[in-house]
């Protein structure tokens, strides 16, 4: 199941909090070598792991497979405050139903075949879940080039922000991404996933709206 947690239900989840920033140590800067992020105690973290950030992980038998994490764009967040150059051609969008998402990862044991396998899968379907139940409208991303075809294949729809940008030898684009029921049902189909995938335990009753 994907579990989301906020600064509301962080308590029932401390020491899957600190595995999720530990994974993204292996994974992020370990794996991938990035630099210019911040290693602590074993993990990795930036200025958006904060009281505001939303995380949604992947647990299995309490211990953290994967996960992935959403930021207010009402706040100043990646897109806005590290590489604005992405979205030079149709500006940032910013909103209270405007999310940004970030850090997604799976350990290296649950990745499987083409398109990252059943876990992966998932955190895709909860992510977008919550997305839905939580009135969002759509979510900026910014990621390496290749992942647009890849997500194509999903039956998602994306908007550039701007022209692709070379980075540290990779080409980086930023996204905006509507969230629609159509998307989160070619999600799940893709991946063979039935019934739900997403708890809320410890959190209130989200607010929510209809999202076409």
């Amino acid at each position: 199941m994907i579990h989301v947690i906020t600064a509301e239900n962080r308590h029932l989840y401390e020491p899957q909090i600190l595995e999720h920033h530990r994974l993204r140590h292996e994974f992020y800067i370990d794996e991938r070598k990035w630099d210019g992020i911040e290693s602590r105690d074993g993990g990795e973290y930036d200025q958006f792991d904060n009281e505001d950030t939303v995380y949604c992980l992947s647990l299995e038998n309490g211990r953290v497979l994967g996960g992935t994490r959403f930021y207010p764009t009402v706040k100043p967040h990646l897109l806005s405050s590290v590489w604005p150059v992405l979205a030079d051609v149709r500006g940032i969008p910013v909103g209270p139903d405007i999310l940004e998402w970030t850090r997604l990862f799976c350990v290296k044991e649950r990745r499987e075949g083409r398109y990252g396998g059943a876990v992966l899968g998932e955190i895709f379907a909860g992510s977008l879940d919550y997305c839905l139940e939580n009135g969002v409208s759509s979510v900026t991303v910014v990621f390496e080039a290749w992942w647009l075809p890849r997500l194509q294949q999903h039956g998602w729809s994306m908007k550039p922000l701007g022209l692709p940008n070379l980075i540290k030898n990779e080409w980086w684009v930023a996204v905006q991404i509507p969230i629609n029921h159509a998307m989160v049902a070619s999600t799940k189909a893709f991946y063979g996933l039935e019934g739900p995938v997403l708890t809320q335990q410890g959190l209130s009753r989200p607010t929510t709206r209809k999202v076409a």
